[in-house]
């Protein structure tokens, strides 16, 4: 009987078109909840409770004023006896939070007020922890957010909690500008680019979707390095050559292994010719062959290994930010999806571009002198996975039983094109520490076959110049003087 009533005097406030607080508060047959107790979370707590026994019961709610002042609640159906409440910035305050029931028509028991004393907030957590290295033209900032997903398979059943960091940075002309960055990974990165060269001061504060904030950080002087391309050779003017270039970069024979065949010449990857004309046989790359007689392998290429590798004397002292390096573009003879052997000066008119002899995959290590063990890998470059400029999907694999022995291929797409032309790019999370060799090691082709060529066209490097080619050789005609 008293359902049919409270069910009445519901429509009658509706129709009146009237809110009458009687109508929703305290005007229940519930009983209120009982056995209210809270465990703390990072930021809010799950507060967990027995409902009551009431076939009337539609959810029970938990009301509170969050960090902001905003006045806000989180309910839960039939089915739980826990709601998770957040938004309370400061572990060392306490939250009251009133719990009640709420029947089908509206009505609400009296509350059961509880304190609430939330666990340290994952912004402040990610605020201690969160790290500025200085970049050439920019900064990095790395954090660990503890309420992120590791993986976008977790988020399936963890969306994660994303956060905003807010930094400030001030030049040397004191002018303060502001970048915002999220992210809702456990372990996050992201860059500030578009930096001049010099001195900056920079400050941060963490917020999270509810607009909490932490207290902004202490400064952190960073000093920003221009970037600029590592000289490989000067050209000049001969009056017998013409133009020639004097290198900078130097093969270090002892130390590169990749044995020469046909017309693949390992100092080509820093030669400055980008092979990417089909006007001209120019054939600038580096590769090798086992079916090549002069090749002494055995059967098989030894990927991965210090027997395939190019060892550079940059001779100059430098800390790298970023690499691009360039696929064979051009071969002798018709690809396997061009479907003829239309050639041009000995030079096929079609891309060689991910086809199965092209290389795909190179290491690259650096260090200041040539003894093994002060090697440090600085990139392990694979174009199908972890370029910079292209995160696109991969050329199409393709079989074309007539070629190469029934071989899957890769059937590239103007896309893989245009990129593979610009140059395949990696970007370090990190300057390096300073480098004067270089070690490129050949790792796998396109097809991953163990006797096919792979080619490598050029490599550039970028970052910033510690030491000038003019002063490594002062100082080392200063040190041979010395000497003698």
């Amino acid at each position: 009987m008293k359902n049919i009533i409270h069910k009445s005097i519901y429509v009658l406030c509706l129709m009146g078109g009237l809110y009458v607080s009687s109508c929703s508060d305290d005007d229940t047959s519930l009983t209120p909840v009982t056995n209210v107790s809270y465990e703390p979370t990072m930021g809010g707590a799950i507060i967990t409770y027995t409902a009551p026994a009431s076939n009337d019961l539609l959810y029970v709610k938990a009301s509170y004023t969050n960090s902001q002042g905003d006045r806000v609640f989180r309910s839960s159906s039939i089915y739980d006896n826990s709601i998770e409440i957040e938004g309370l910035a400061d572990e060392t305050k306490t939250y009251p939070v009133a719990v009640t029931a709420v029947d089908k028509w509206g009505g609400e028991t009296s509350a059961v007020t509880i304190n609430v004393q939330p666990g340290r907030s994952y912004i402040n957590i990610v605020k201690d922890n969160l790290t500025i290295h200085p970049l050439c033209g920019g900064l990095l900032l790395e954090w660990e957010n503890p309420a992120g997903v590791q993986t976008a398979s977790d988020a399936v059943n963890n969306p994660g909690k994303q956060v905003y960091v807010v930094i400030d940075y001030t030049d040397a002309d004191g002018v303060t500008r502001t970048r915002y960055l999220s992210s809702k990974q456990k372990n996050a990165m992201a860059k500030v680019r578009g930096l001049f060269a010099g001195q900056y001061k920079v400050t941060y504060h963490v917020e999270d979707t509810s607009g909490n904030k932490t207290e902004q950080s202490s400064a952190v002087a960073c000093n920003v390095p221009a970037e600029e391309e590592f000289k490989k050779f000067i050209e000049r003017d001969d009056p017998v050559n013409g133009l020639v270039k004097d290198f900078i970069w130097k093969l270090v024979p002892k130390l590169t292994t990749l044995q020469e065949a046909w017309e693949y010449k390992n100092a080509a990857i820093f030669d400055g010719i980008v092979n990417i004309s089909t006007d001209a046989n120019t054939q600038s790359y580096a590769g090798t062959d086992c079916d090549n007689s002069s090749v002494s392998y055995g059967a098989a290429i030894p990927w991965d290994t210090e027997q395939v590798d190019i060892v550079v004397d940059l001779n100059q002292v430098v800390s790298i930010s970023r690499m691009k390096g360039w696929q064979r573009a051009y071969k002798y003879g018709a690809q396997p999806y061009a479907g003829g052997d239309d050639m041009t000066s000995g030079v096929s008119k079609d891309y060689d571009y991910y086809q199965p002899d092209n290389l795909k995959r190179f290491k690259v290590f650096g260090s200041m002198s040539l003894n093994e063990e002060d090697w440090f890998l600085i990139q392990d470059c694979d174009i199908a996975t972890n370029t910079t400029n292209w995160q696109g999907t991969l050329p199409q694999y393709w079989t074309n039983p007539e070629w190469y022995g029934n071989t899957n291929v890769y059937m590239p797409t103007n896309e893989s094109y245009a990129i593979a032309e610009e140059g395949h790019e990696w970007e370090l999370n990190e300057m390096t520490d300073s480098v004067r060799y270089i070690r490129v090691r050949f790792v796998e082709n396109w097809d991953l076959s163990k006797r096919v060529v792979a080619g490598l066209s050029e490599i550039n490097l970028y970052g910033a110049v510690l030491v000038t080619p003019e002063e490594l050789a002062a100082k080392e005609a200063a040190a041979s003087s010395r000497k003698e």
